[in-house]
């Protein structure tokens, strides 16, 4: 499993089996925003790193202040020892003042006497109340000595050895034990208050320690909690929203999503709760106006069946009596039933031209309801690109003459002969000619055909009116042409190109044109060289 697994796995546990699922969700209920959220958060990590530093700080003072008087219980106990030194030296001199009874070794006495002074004014000066009574008696005990010593010092300078022995030992000597006792008390004291300030500077640096080991660990924890919280607290309304968008990218319009933020994330899911139930009524009146519509559609299907099929219908009973009546007109003009006067001629001839257009018309009718009711039938066959092409032009030239155009035909060479239906690929090439002649005023009109790879294209170029590029599409549609002023000016039906786009299509190639405004078009269809005998029409 990849490490967002086992990520994804232990939260999921988390937030299930352990409380901290009910304050996610406690956390996401508040009702304040996600900012305000994410600084409360900064604000309780901040609180406790200040609670720790001010703990800092203050056990830092109070070591400051352990450490500042076990400094001056030390300078105490040194001066004490220095006090302790001074007075046995001071002993020792007199003592050594009886032997060697000269005025150095008394002036020595006088100057440990000095050092002894200056000592424990040091000590009495930092000393705290509770000494000072003790170093009070010190003092009283060493003035009395110093007042024996010079008692001794006189009696040397007299040579009176033996009183001043026996002064010696019997009071100088116990004022010594009574000073050293005093002095000894003092040292002690400093070393137990030592003793007893290095101890609790020992006991607070444990504190310390544990104290802020403690801080640490509350403060990770604490970052840990509320990183999980505030982070699952959104993670938590976007996973239900990515997973509600799926569903509704799905098609599933009558999902909703419910999240216990009241936050920015609550709004959120709202607005896309008001935006499911809109998609979903959108939804159903879509499938409502899809049903209407497809039965609306099998209605006109059914109507546009019927319609073709009545055309097809009409079509043919109104080309038997069209035939007919073409028949006899071109019957009286041949003189079939006498001498016509010139003053009918002229009408005959006017029948016999309107009636070719209506039948004309008639066909392209015909042919149209035939395709639109699936009844047109191909006759395949083989047949020559190059005879097509002929037929065309020997049907056109006429046309192209009487109204000055020059009317050119190009076939590519060794061109095979291709199977498809020959009429109905001349009724489209004959198509595009007649329209390139009609809006041609001057210049020319050009027929060609090509073989590439096994299509057969064929092409009709003009140098007419042209076609505005926005209206190019619109042209293959039935009854359309380009606008009221052309169809007033050229005639015509809109049908040619129609019907020539579906034989085409039928054949299984395609029609489509080229042209700008001015200078001319050229309409191109393809067709296989070979079409299938089984394709159906």
């Amino acid at each position: 499993m990849s490490r967002a697994g086992w990520h994804e796995r232990i939260a999921h546990l988390l937030l299930t089996r352990t409380p901290l699922g009910l304050i996610v969700r406690w956390f996401a209920s508040i009702p304040i925003s996600v900012h305000a959220k994410l600084l409360s958060g900064f604000l309780l990590i901040t609180l406790v790193l200040i609670a720790m530093g001010a703990t800092g700080l203050q056990i830092i003072a109070k070591m400051s202040r352990q450490s500042h008087l076990m400094h001056q219980a030390h300078d105490r106990g040194y001066w004490s020892l220095q006090m302790e030194h001074a007075f046995a030296m001071q002993m020792n001199f007199t003592s050594l003042a009886l032997i060697l009874k000269d005025e150095a070794t008394i002036a020595r006495i006088l100057r440990e006497n000095n050092r002894f002074n200056n000592t424990m004014a040091r000590i009495e000066e930092a000393a705290p109340p509770e000494e000072r009574e003790l170093i009070q008696l010190i003092r009283t005990a060493q003035e009395e000595a110093m007042t024996t010593v010079a008692d001794i010092a006189n009696l040397v300078r007299e040579g009176r050895l033996d009183e001043a022995t026996k002064l010696q030992v019997a009071k100088e000597y116990p004022l010594y034990v009574q000073i050293e006792g005093l002095i000894n008390q003092v040292v002690k004291i400093e070393q137990d208050k030592m003793d007893d300030l290095r101890r609790s500077v020992a006991v607070e640096n444990q504190r310390a320690m544990i104290l802020m080991g403690g801080f640490v660990a509350a403060s990770i924890l604490l970052a840990l909690l509320l990183g999980f919280v505030i982070s699952w607290s959104f993670i938590l309304p976007v996973r239900e929203a990515q997973g509600f968008l799926g569903r509704v990218a799905m098609g599933d319009f009558g999902a909703s999503i419910a999240v216990p933020n009241r936050d920015e994330y609550g709004v959120l899911a709202d607005h896309l709760n008001r935006m499911s139930r809109e998609l979903h009524r959108l939804h159903e009146d879509q499938r409502q106006a899809a049903r209407e519509l497809t039965t609306l559609n099998e209605q006109l299907k059914r109507a546009s069946m019927a319609k073709s099929e009545f055309l097809a219908s009409m079509s043919h009973e109104l080309r038997t009596p069209m035939n007919a009546i073409l028949g006899f007109t071109e019957l009286m003009l041949d003189g079939i039933y006498g001498e016509i006067p010139p003053s009918l001629k002229g009408p005959l001839t006017d029948v016999q031209v309107n009636g070719k257009h209506l039948l004309r018309l008639i066909n392209e009718v015909l042919d149209l309801s035939k395709i639109e009711a699936g009844r047109m039938e191909l006759s395949l066959g083989e047949y020559s690109a190059r005879d097509i092409v002929e037929t065309v032009t020997a049907s056109l030239r006429s046309l192209a003459a009487e109204k000055g155009l020059e009317f050119i035909a190009r076939v590519e060479e060794d061109i095979p002969p291709a199977v498809a239906d020959g009429k109905r690929l001349t009724q489209c090439l004959m198509n595009l000619a007649g329209n390139a002649l009609k809006f041609t005023k001057e210049g020319r009109v050009e027929i060609g055909v090509e073989l590439k790879a096994n299509t057969l294209v064929y092409r009709v170029s003009d140098t007419g009116i042209g076609i505005p590029q926005d209206q190019i599409s619109k042209l293959f549609e039935e009854f359309r042409q380009l606008d009221a002023t052309v169809a007033h000016e050229f005639g015509g039906t809109g049908l040619g190109l129609s019907i020539t786009k579906k034989f085409v299509e039928l054949h299984g190639g395609r029609l489509w044109a080229e042209s700008q405004v001015g200078q001319g078009s050229t309409f191109f269809f393809s067709v296989p060289l070979r079409v299938d005998k089984g394709k159906p029409a």
